[in-house]
């Protein structure tokens, strides 16, 4: 398993460009080849590009495990059609959902065990959510914010967490995802750690300013390095 640190578009922000499973990881199609195939080395799976022409930013908008993908309508239709294309190809469920809130993967975050979705999430994406990734659902907050989906990333092993998380969240996230709970941060103390951290079981990618002390908790809570 490779823990990688490595630079997306010039910038340390990996996690808004590339969505991980444990088959599959989804990333902008405008990044280089030989970044996808240091991504799929490290990860261990396949890439597949999403051709956004209105946003560079890839990964807030996206829910996804390892049994479906969850994305907006608000994307151009050629690019949606594109993907459901290669997901129809992988076997992968999905469903295009509308949403008032964008950024719908800064709300929810799941993994191939369970799904912790926003409060700001209503009961009937919570069902989207529970059919296509084919897993139970909670309501919680991160730190009592609504955008978990940021301050968390999670594989099936564990997950590493913004210090705001509070007891009775990290206990229900650790319920609900099966998962062991970590407290950390990402290129030197950013604690939005989606922006930066891309993982499932087989690896991980972090951006290059994230510290050596970071590195360990990504280490230990992933069980990647």
């Amino acid at each position: 398993m490779t823990l990688l640190r490595m630079k997306v578009f010039g910038g340390d922000n990996v996690g808004l460009y590339i969505k991980a499973s444990n088959k599959f990881f989804l990333y902008h199609s405008s990044m280089d080849s030989k970044r996808v195939k240091v991504a799929e080395k490290a990860l261990g799976v396949v890439g597949v590009p999403v051709k956004l022409v209105s946003s560079l930013i890839l990964s807030p908008f996206i829910v996804c495990n390892s049994n479906g993908v969850i994305i907006p309508r608000l994307w151009e239709d050629y690019a949606v059609d594109e993907l459901t294309k290669s997901l129809d190809e992988l076997g992968i469920n999905y469903s295009i959902v509308n949403f008032k809130f964008n950024t719908f993967g800064n709300l929810v975050l799941a993994n191939d065990y369970g799904a912790v979705a926003s409060p700001l999430i209503a009961p009937s994406i919570r069902r989207i959510i529970a059919d296509t990734l084919d897993v139970e659902v909670a309501s919680t907050t991160i730190g009592r914010f609504s955008y978990i989906g940021s301050l968390g990333v999670a594989n099936n092993k564990g997950g590493v967490f913004s210090s705001v998380i509070k007891e009775d969240e990290a206990k229900l996230i650790s319920d609900v995802l099966n998962i062991s709970v970590y407290n950390g941060s990402v290129n030197g103390g950013v604690e939005f750690i989606s922006s930066g951290l891309v993982a499932n079981d087989y690896g991980a990618l972090v951006g290059t300013s994230t510290t050596g002390r970071e590195l360990m908790v990504i280490t230990q809570a992933l069980e990647v390095g």
